[in-house]
């Protein structure tokens, strides 16, 4: 028809343009499902269940506050069987330990704790070493790191909870050739060591030398030797008359060095580059951890711990005392110092809005 408008055509993208288009859509789609599924996840799963405090003995409820005649319990003042305990809300206890490769004892014993609302984590080493009362089936006194021997880790938590007068809600045991696994799937930690190590032991196959100073890209078992290092070899000579303790006069000591450690495999298991490695993880977790943890709980713990900072929320320290007693043939047994042990259990493991008393604890006291 003559005078009639040609209709327009409509011009249509770039084969390029239009996979981008299809592209962005799709990720925007798939970020919107994969916040869904995880802010219900959150929601779904439960907080874990813990052991509530004991109710309070009939030495409290025997003192009626109607009866003139009988005085009213001061709270305050009351002895631990008197008083009404209440756990903060989703604050949680953890025991850790890793077991000696040698003896089977445990080479390495920390308790931890995770304030889950104020997303803070503290990491408290228990010297092996450390003295204990002869309970749970042992006829005399002995030291810690043999409550652990063959893996009976209900007696190393018993004997935990019973010495710091706080629930042990979780354990979590580690096979040390985990570490090594880890730390190689995440290709290497950078960590200061804090002290020259040279140790030598041919019957062992064990060669141990690091200088002091910041060391790139360990090894899993680099890192292992470092954390287990106790004694420099001093010439030539026979295990123990020829070593002496690498941290002698160095200001601090193995403990804090493998908090340390455990800080720094943490810091670059939550780093971006670790992200694809988690089926790895997984599988070097399911077959070398122990834990009475269940898979409801690890997913709470997972959702929440990836918003912990760790540089400013994660506190390493340990139970103050002397490494240089000795007891009934034992030397170099470590002997708490009650006062400053006790603030440290209140300051960062204490689950319990009140305070935990020194009769509420059984640190073992050499007379």
């Amino acid at each position: 028809m003559a005078g009639a408008r040609k209709k327009k055509k409509k011009r249509r993208g770039s084969p390029l343009g239009r996979a981008l288009r299809t592209l962005y859509a799709t990720v925007v789609v798939l970020s919107a499902i994969i916040v869904t599924t995880y802010a219900l996840f959150q929601i779904l799963v439960p907080a874990p269940t813990v052991e509530q405090p004991p109710a309070p003995t009939a030495s409290a409820s025997e003192n009626p506050t109607d009866n003139p005649d009988t005085p009213d319990v001061d709270e305050s003042t009351a002895s631990p069987s008197q008083q009404t305990l209440e756990r903060k809300e989703q604050f949680y206890t953890f025991l850790l330990a890793a077991s000696d490769q040698v003896s089977g004892n445990s080479d390495t014993i920390m308790v931890a704790s995770y304030d889950v609302p104020n997303q803070k984590v503290a990491l408290v080493s228990i010297p092996r070493d450390t003295l204990v009362n002869g309970k749970y089936g042992r006829h005399r006194d002995y030291k810690i790191n043999s409550a652990y021997s063959y893996g009976v880790i209900e007696e190393l938590r018993a004997v935990v909870a019973d010495m710091l007068g706080i629930p042990i809600d979780f354990y979590v045991t580690v096979d040390l050739k985990a570490f090594v696994e880890i730390v190689d799937a995440v290709g290497g930690v950078d960590f200061y060591v804090p002290v020259d190590m040279n140790y030598d032991a041919d019957d062992q196959n064990l060669h141990i030398h690091y200088d002091k100073g910041m060391h790139y890209g360990l090894t899993g078992q680099q890192v292992l030797e470092i954390a287990r290092c106790r004694k420099n070899s001093d010439g030539p000579g026979t295990y123990p008359e020829n070593t002496y303790d690498v941290y002698a006069g160095s200001g601090t000591n193995r403990e804090q060095t493998q908090r340390e450690l455990m800080v720094a495999i943490a810091r670059k298991l939550v780093s971006w580059n670790s992200i694809p490695k988690i089926t790895e993880f997984a599988e070097i977790v399911g077959e070398n951890v122990k834990t009475n943890m269940s898979a409801s709980d690890l997913a709470f713990f997972a959702t929440r711990a990836i918003y912990v900072d760790i540089d400013s929320n994660v506190t390493t320290t340990i139970f103050p005392g002397n490494g240089e007693v000795s007891y009934k043939g034992w030397n170099w047994c470590w002997q708490y110092y009650p006062e400053e042990s006790l603030e440290i259990i209140n300051t960062y493991l204490n689950p319990y809005t009140t305070d935990i008393t020194m009769d509420m604890t059984n640190m073992f006291q050499v007379q």
